[in-house]
Formats: structure tokens, C-alpha cells, sequence
């Protein structure tokens, strides 16, 4: 009865208003409303949408709305790790093991990337690959640990290698200011053509073996097309935010909430977002103080890169213990 009502509320205020764009954005809400526990179908819609929003606006409101959502859900969905931790039913010696453990892997990235900076983020490159993988195919299937390994590297590299092939001078402007040195159109070229070979042989064995359903083959076809589109489309921040927050940061937040609370409801969601706000805050406030006293950078992008970096090595172990 309440979604009916909800359907024809929604339907009347739609009528009410004669500005197209009024009521262009009012659909949008409508829609984010009704498709909150059809996700799979809202990702596809505000991936369509941005991809109309890029070819609309110009690349200064692109990459603004694209640093909002890096900033807000983008480091949001990474500020829980400590309460994760803290829920596993363990000791409270365990615990403090854990926490050294994550400060530990923190160090070594902050230190790694002063000592080498070009190797760091390959190493970001690396682990956020399997990361991107892991979290969007490991539901889809099971064969053995090694086999599931690889494929999450090769479908992270391929989301990698199609974003940098299609930005690859945004993406050296900052690698210019991260490393001092760039990719090569070679090296970004052969990484797309030996991830897309891989992740296509992958999935026809995995057809052959029947652990996995040809919709599913076919539906990751369509939504890498998509994404490919969008990122020819799309300026280099925006693409990643598109991919980072709808494709990857939402269904993590999605997986956490069900593992903290047991349900995806208001009460839960804003108890995952009170307790994510203290470190989200201390974030923020690290990125804007490095973005205003380190000269040498003149790209927000950059800063976001590295504070993304220092905190993703972590956060996949915290993941890997989540779901293990």
C-alpha cells in the first residue's frame, strides 16, 4: 500500500511541474528511490546517465561532481575498516594485533611511495585490481583460490588499461606529478590487449566448465562496453568516479552494512555513516592541508590519488578477513 502511494505521489508532483528540467531531476530522485534495493539495475541507469551528463557539460563540472563523490562515498566506503575489525568475534589481544597490522600496512605504503614512487603505483595498480575484482565477481562464481585470483587481477587491469588507454594524457599529467615519469602509449596499449585476451579466455573456460551462466558472461560483456564508452566519453576523473563509486564503493558499503548490522535499512545505513565519519573527516582534512602545503602539487586529483593509495593496501586486507 505505502509503495503505491509512493508511485502516485511521486507521479502527481511529476505532473505539477512544466519545467523539463525539474522534471528531468525529479525522475532521477523517483528512480534512486525505487531502485535502492535493485542495485544492479540503478548502477546501469546512473552509469547511462553520467555518460549523457559528460556529453552535456563541460570537464570543469565534470571533474567538480566527480571530486565530491571521490570524496564523500569514494573515502566513506574505505573509513570502516577499524569497526570491521573490531566486530570479528575474537579476542581483545586479536584486535590490537589486527590494528598493528593495518597500521603497519599503511606505513609501508607511505614509505614505499617515498622511496620509489613510479613502483608504488604500479603496487596500487596491482591490488586495486584484484580489489575491483574481487568485490564485483567473487559472488558470480567459485572454482579454486588460485584461478579466482588471477581472474580478479585481469578484470581490475582491464577496467585499468581501458580508463588509461582512453585518458592516457590526463593520466601522465598526473603521473608527472606523482612519479616524475609516465606511461608509455605501448605499455597501456598490450596491458589492454593481454588483460581483454585473458578475461575472455577466462570466461570461456569458465563456459565450458559451466561454472558460470552464459547471461552472466553476457551481462559483463554489455556492462564493460558500457564503462568503455564512458570512458572514451568522459573526462579521466569522472570515469574513475563513475567505475570507483557506483561499480565498486556502493556494493562494498552495501556488503559491510549486512556484515555490521545484519540489514540495509535507514537506522543501519546511518549507523554505518556515524561511525565511518570521524576517520572520513580526519581524511578530508589530511587531503586539503598536503594539497595546500606541498608546492610541488598543483592537481587535487593527485592528493586524492595518493591518500586513495595509503589507504587501499589495508582496507583489502580488512575486506579479505570480512569475508573469510
Amino acid at each position: 500500500m505505502n509503495k503505491i502511494k509512493l508511485v502516485n505521489n511521486c507521479s502527481k508532483i511529476l505532473l505539477s511541474y512544466k519545467n523539463k528540467h525539474t522534471k528531468f531531476f525529479l525522475y532521477f530522485y523517483y528512480m534512486v528511490v525505487n531502485n535502492i534495493k535493485n542495485y544492479q539495475n540503478f548502477k546501469i541507469f546512473i552509469t547511462v546517465f553520467l555518460l549523457w551528463f559528460s556529453i552535456q557539460f563541460g570537464k570543469p563540472i565534470e571533474d567538480s561532481i566527480a571530486f565530491v563523490l571521490i570524496i564523500s562515498i569514494g573515502i566513506i566506503h574505505g573509513a570502516n575498516d577499524l569497526l570491521i575489525l573490531s566486530l570479528k568475534k575474537m579476542k581483545n589481544n586479536r584486535f590490537v594485533i589486527n590494528l598493528f597490522i593495518y597500521l603497519c600496512i599503511v606505513s609501508f605504503c607511505v614509505i614505499f611511495y617515498i622511496l620509489n614512487p613510479f613502483l608504488a603505483i604500479l603496487l596500487f595498480i596491482f591490488i586495486s585490481s584484484y580489489h575491483f575484482g574481487e568485490e564485483h565477481l567473487s559472488e558470480k562464481m567459485i572454482t579454486n583460490r588460485y584461478f579466482e585470483s588471477f581472474y580478479y587481477i585481469v578484470y581490475g587491469l582491464l577496467i585499468f588499461s581501458m580508463l588509461f588507454y582512453e585518458a592516457l594524457f590526463e593520466v601522465n599529467t598526473i603521473m608527472l606529478e606523482l612519479t616524475k615519469t609516465i606511461f608509455s602509449e605501448f605499455f597501456v596499449k598490450y596491458t589492454f590487449i593481454f588483460s581483454l585476451i585473458s578475461f575472455l579466455l577466462m570466461n570461456t573456460f569458465l563456459l565450458w566448465k559451466e561454472k558460470i551462466d552464459a547471461k552472466v558472461f553476457l551481462k559483463e560483456g554489455f556492462s564493460l562496453g558500457l564503462l568503455f564508452l564512458v570512458f572514451k566519453t568522459s573526462s579521466l576523473i569522472l570515469s574513475f568516479a563513475i567505475y570507483f563509486i557506483f561499480w565498486h564503493s556502493i556494493p562494498s558499503i552495501i556488503n559491510q552494512i549486512l556484515f555490521i548490522s545484519g540489514d540495509i535499512s535507514k537506522s543501519s545505513i546511518l549507523f554505518y555513516v556515524k561511525k565511518a565519519f570521524l576517520f572520513w573527516l580526519i581524511s578530508i582534512v589530511a587531503l586539503f592541508v598536503l594539497y595546500q602545503f606541498i608546492p610541488e602539487v598543483t592537481l587535487l586529483s593527485t592528493i586524492v590519488f595518493v591518500i586513495l593509495f595509503s589507504v587501499t593496501a589495508p582496507h583489502i586486507w580488512v575486506m579479505y578477513k570480512m569475508k573469510n
